[in-house]
């Protein structure tokens, strides 16, 4: 919406101006500030060998723990093998993101495709959910048991 201002020769219009300047400048360096704290807790840095791979907690469809390394399994198919416990990996994630669901494996519930019989379908895995996690896994999705 736009509104004529005229200058009739006062400062206050001047004035008034120049604060709803600073007022928008403000909230948009707030925005900035805000967007920017997201896009980093976004980001995941994995190494991978002599690699350290930048990763996306998006792009994960679920974690497979081998003792002291961890799989990522990704949506672009291409897999990260990382020396890290399951256990220390699972303290970077979002926890309204992804859950511990048996464990060798947390899942991110974005991918998930069904549930059936205590497994999880991911992508074109199918992955056990223990006893010991189901409850909390049921409560993530709001369903119950």
């Amino acid at each position: 919406m736009l509104k004529c201002i005229t200058f009739d020769g006062d400062a206050s219009t001047l004035d008034m101006l120049m604060g709803y300047f600073k007022r928008l400048d403000q909230a948009l360096a707030e925005v900035h500030r805000v967007l920017d704290k997201e896009q980093a807790e976004r980001l995941i840095f994995v190494k991978e060998g002599s690699k350290i791979v930048r990763l996306r907690r998006e792009e994960i469809l679920y974690l497979e723990g081998y003792g002291d390394y961890v799989k990522i399994h990704r949506v672009s198919g291409k897999t990260l093998l990382t020396q890290v416990s399951l256990r220390r990996f699972e303290e970077c994630l979002d926890k309204e993101r992804f859950c511990r669901v048996h464990r060798s494996y947390i899942v991110s519930l974005a991918h998930i495709n069904y549930i059936e019989h205590k497994r999880i379908r991911i992508g074109d895995a199918l992955l056990p959910i223990s006893d010991s996690y189901l409850p909390a896994l049921m409560g993530k999705l709001g369903l119950r048991e």
